[in-house]
């Protein structure tokens, strides 16, 4: 059913559940990514033998946090006001969401730089070999202790 025809009609329960359970999932994911990335840069400051490092975590991790928090605001409203968050949020919230998701698109960028040439000079300085490994969506970097 088309965002439209939502405009007047109540949601249903099984819309909500299903709602609530997608940011659920994507909010776990978030912060799985978060944390994986949290994990690689404690390893690379801590210098252990084996860190792993992906590329695109914080990237993932912190874009995603941005449609986490559009998607809490969203389930909120439709929690309070039962109709689609598009229809309740005004011009200006709208755009506000808009600005605060592309905000954390270009942060996650910035951060996924720093990071990767922070761990990459850090364990390279410090006598640490490096495994490329290049697949159709990331790389991933194993530092190994000689």
């Amino acid at each position: 059913m088309r965002l439209e025809n939502y405009k007047y009609e109540q949601i249903s329960l099984k819309n909500k559940v299903g709602f609530i359970f997608i940011t659920l999932l994507l909010s776990a994911g978030c912060f799985w990514f978060i944390s994986s990335w949290i994990t690689s840069l404690f390893n690379a400051y801590s210098l252990t033998n084996i860190i792993t490092y992906s590329v695109s975590t914080p990237l993932v991790g912190i874009s995603l946090f941005g449609v986490v928090v559009w998607l809490w605001l969203a389930m909120f409203i439709i929690i309070k006001t039962n109709k689609v968050a598009a229809h309740s949020w005004t011009k200006t919230q709208k755009e506000q969401h808009n600005k605060m998701l592309i905000l954390c698109c270009a942060i996650a960028v910035i951060i996924s730089a720093i990071s990767y040439f922070y761990i990459d000079n850090r364990l390279i300085n410090h006598g640490y070999s490096v495994t490329t490994k290049v697949t159709n969506v990331n790389i991933y970097k194993t530092y190994t202790k000689n």
